[in-house]
């Protein structure tokens, strides 16, 4: 009996939304590395192509023959690169999503309590991630003035938003933006002895009790004082965090392939160099939880809990 394949594939003219197909039926380009991953059992295997536009359609067999392929359990998809698996997974979200195709746009009297609410999740959840994947090294603690401004980065006051649309802080006007530098370390102090107890533990645990006591938390204060006075690696996350962060607002009021390839470009430009990492994977962690804070701060409050459908595609050939 032939294989068989649940295939998944948006494109911007139609999409596959669980069709089953034959291993015959496949694209030929691809036919042979997917079947030598498939399990070897007859059972029905899904798989997932990712994301092309018109002009990509056009040169399709190409592309396609150019793809490596990965099997997780009973599914295999297409191996993509950072800036390819953020486009993928926000097209899905753009084009092809219930709950994105819901969320409120300028105009709407929930627009600004929406974004807010997802630019918050986003805030925080940012400077928990990027700190994390800094220190991942524990000999970037020796660097003090570099680990200072991250650790009071990942402590800073989360901003609010100022309606209509202002939902990030704005720095962009450096050195003069000192009113806007003192809101994000106004009341920062007890996140920030919290989070230096963690490393001060954490260095002494590694036997390095000399850089620990840098690290005490009863230092918050002249940490904070040190970061206000040079506060331009500071400033430079909040950036990032800020473009990535518009970033998905405006793929929520552009919901289309030109707005789809738009974020692509901006949130992996913001998040290719940050404090000298690639922290573009980030941006599909960021991308799922927007996703979950829309589906459960807007729909469920306008129009009770929605259950998306997998088999269900908005675009249809």
């Amino acid at each position: 009996m032939p294989h068989t394949f649940r295939v998944f594939w948006l494109r911007e003219t139609g999409c596959d939304a669980g069709t089953l197909l034959r291993a015959d039926q496949l694209a030929p380009e691809i036919q042979a590395p997917v079947l030598a991953l498939a399990p070897r059992e007859e059972q029905i295997t899904v798989l997932r192509l990712p994301f092309l536009d018109k002009n990509e359609w056009r040169h399709r067999g190409e592309i396609l023959a150019g793809l490596s392929w990965r099997r997780t359990a009973n599914e295999i998809r297409a191996i993509l690169g950072p800036h390819a698996a953020v486009r993928d997974l926000a097209a899905h979200y753009a084009l092809n999503d219930l709950v994105w195709a819901d969320v409120p746009l300028e105009a709407d009297l929930h627009y600004f309590r929406t974004w807010q609410a997802v630019s918050m999740a986003l805030q925080r959840s940012l400077r928990t991630w990027i700190a994390a994947a800094y220190f991942q090294d524990i000999t970037r603690f020796d660097d003090r003035a570099s680990a200072y401004s991250m650790l009071v980065y990942e402590a800073a006051r989360l901003f609010h938003g100022r309606p209509p649309m202002d939902f990030t802080y704005d720095l962009r006007d450096y050195p003069h933006c000192l009113l806007t530098l003192a809101l994000a370390l106004k009341m920062t102090g007890k996140n920030l002895q919290a989070n230096l107890a963690h490393v001060e533990q954490r260095l002494h645990d590694a036997g390095t009790p000399v850089i620990a006591r840098r690290y005490a938390p009863v230092w918050y204060a002249d940490i904070q004082r040190e970061v206000h006075a040079k506060p331009r690696r500071f400033i430079e996350l909040l950036a990032a965090e800020r473009r990535f962060i518009n970033a998905v607002i405006e793929l929520g009021a552009n919901r289309t392939v030109s707005g789809v390839n738009q974020f692509a470009k901006s949130s992996t430009q913001a998040l290719r160099n940050v404090y000298g990492m690639d922290l573009r994977p980030l941006a599909l962690r960021a991308l799922r939880l927007a996703t979950e804070v829309l589906a459960t701060d807007v729909l469920a409050e306008q129009n009770g809990m929605v259950e998306e459908n997998p088999h269900e595609c908005l675009r249809t050939p």
